[in-house]
């Protein structure tokens, strides 16, 4: 008998062993297997001329690599995004990460926590050592990125230097200039003056051509819409100066000097008339206004732009212009995490990675290496994305390895634009675009109360596409300049005090977060 229970004793021994050692194995197996997760996330309109999915990216790639994840990407088809946002975000099938621009859930991102679609991430702050010390170090951001009540919905997009919330403005044919001796415009007259003779000596049969031509109100220090002025909430229609405004575009609309169909006009329509001698002013960006047009007049004689300030009644700093907030909302600027995830954990570590040193260097400029070197201390971009060898555009050859150019969760380096415009006429036109006032008179996201939801909406939406047909009708004259004042009115009968006021105390609300 003792001989048995000493074999039994012996067996129980091994097997237990054994147990212990399959325990094991499946411990590691576990802990060497990646994280799995799902993110939804639109396509970037460039990369989906190179990629069919992020995942194919270099970068995407590389995230997987060093965060040991493995990730899913769920992309809605081009011009869907608004409505696969809508029903995904109603149904009860969430992917772990969603990114999109919050603010267009109904409510904002606050409701979306309100109604366990996304986590607040502040419960989590101690798994987000790297996004938590930028927005700590830098209160301002912290408080648009967080919603009336502090809740932080998002890993956000920001843009890490003021002078890349500018990067559109005025754009003029500088060889005109020069050959009719005329100096850059600074004020309303100057345009005029400089309008008219593209107009009367070069031809132009529209000699300012954009679907924009609000901009031109700022120099009447207004705005066509709502703007901030020493801390109250204004609307530009209301303004005295606005009707000034509209005087003067409707003269410059009756003597040919703005394009008769500036309504309707797409950017290919203008830029088309930019080269080929109908126009000779417009607006447009640093990279798809300046560089593209530059790039595709190389073969006109003497073809030159520049950008030029925007434009004041009497000179000085302008106190308009564009200006982009830093955490500014797109289809790619927030990043939330679903209360479905089941694997929060992995989640926060992926998305907090972008705001580390190193996630920083991915997300702004690639790969070492492959798309960006270090030249003294400075990540210099090679030239597989300055003169891609395959003939990528340099957008097109960024797509690949970085989101420099668009957006993400993490924070924009300015070294990316300062490479980004590589031309002078690029690098100057971003100096004198960023040379205004227009950061004082921006309006931050705003949220409404629940309650305040629909009529805010009713309100807002019926007072901009009525102010919106009054001004444009104004402006080309099938409205007489008589009926001003009572047409502006008509915008109050519809309720637009009352959209001031509910941005009034939203913005009152904004200074409290």
């Amino acid at each position: 008998m003792k001989h048995k229970k000493k074999i039994a004793v012996i067996l129980a021994c091994i097997l237990s062993v054994s147990v212990l050692a399959s325990c094991g194995n499946k411990a590691e197996q576990t802990a060497s297997e990646k994280s799995q997760l799902e993110w939804w996330m639109p396509l970037d309109t460039t990369a989906a001329t190179v990629v069919k999915s992020f995942e194919q990216t270099n970068l995407a790639q590389q995230l997987m690599k060093v965060t040991d994840t493995d990730i899913k990407f769920v992309h809605p088809p081009q011009g869907q995004e608004s409505e696969k946002f809508n029903l995904l975000t109603a149904s009860d099938a969430l992917p772990d990460i969603i990114t999109y621009n919050w603010e267009k859930y109904p409510g904002g991102p606050q409701q979306a926590i309100k109604e366990k679609v996304i986590i607040d991430l502040n419960q989590y702050k101690d798994k987000l050592p790297n996004l938590m010390k930028y927005l700590d170090e830098n209160p301002e951001i912290k408080r648009m990125a967080s919603t009336d009540d502090g809740q932080l919905y998002s890993f956000p997009f920001i843009r890490g230097n003021d002078t890349l919330c500018v990067s559109s403005g005025l754009i003029v044919r500088n060889d005109w200039l020069k050959e009719l001796n005329i100096e850059v415009p600074e004020t309303m007259d100057d345009w005029e003056t400089m309008l008219t003779a593209f107009k009367e000596k070069k031809g132009a049969t529209a000699p300012y051509c954009s679907t924009n031509i609000y901009l031109f109100a700022g120099a009447f220090n207004t705005s066509s819409g709502y703007y901030l002025d020493d801390g109250k909430v204004k609307y530009g229609p209301f303004d005295p100066s606005y009707k000034d405004y509209i005087v003067t575009m409707n003269r410059w609309y009756k003597n040919g000097l703005i394009d008769a169909d500036f309504a309707t006009r797409n950017r290919q329509a203008t830029q088309s008339n930019i080269l080929n001698g109908v126009s000779g002013a417009t607006n447009g960006s640093i990279g798809s206004g300046i560089g593209a047009m530059m790039t595709a007049g190389a073969d006109i004689e003497g073809f030159d732009l520049v950008g030029v300030p925007f434009p004041t009644l009497t000179g000085g700093k302008p106190e308009f212009g564009l200006y982009q907030s830093p955490v500014t909302p797109t289809n790619l600027s927030f990043s939330a995490i679903s209360t479905t995830c089941e694997n929060i954990d992995a989640a926060l570590k992926l998305l907090d990675y972008g705001y580390s040193e190193e996630g920083h260097m991915l997300y702004n400029f690639g790969v070492e290496g492959e798309s960006y070197e270090m030249k003294d201390g400075y990540p210099t971009y090679t030239e597989k994305i300055t003169n891609n060898p395959e003939g990528l555009s340099m957008n097109a050859a960024m797509s690949t390895y970085m989101l420099s150019y668009s957006s993400g969760p993490f924070v924009q380096d300015v070294r990316y634009m300062e490479q980004y415009a590589q031309l002078p006429q690029q690098r100057e036109a971003w100096e004198t675009w960023s040379n205004s006032n227009a950061k004082e008179h921006l309006i931050p996201n705003l949220y409404m109360k629940e309650e305040e939801l629909s009529r805010y909406a009713e309100l807002k939406n019926s007072v901009d596409t009525r102010a919106n047909e009054i001004t444009l009708k104004l402006i080309i004259g099938t409205e007489p300049m008589e009926n001003y004042d009572k047409l502006i009115e008509e915008l109050r009968t519809r309720g637009a005090d009352e959209v001031v006021a509910m941005q009034q105390a939203a913005y009152d609300r904004f200074l409290l977060r």
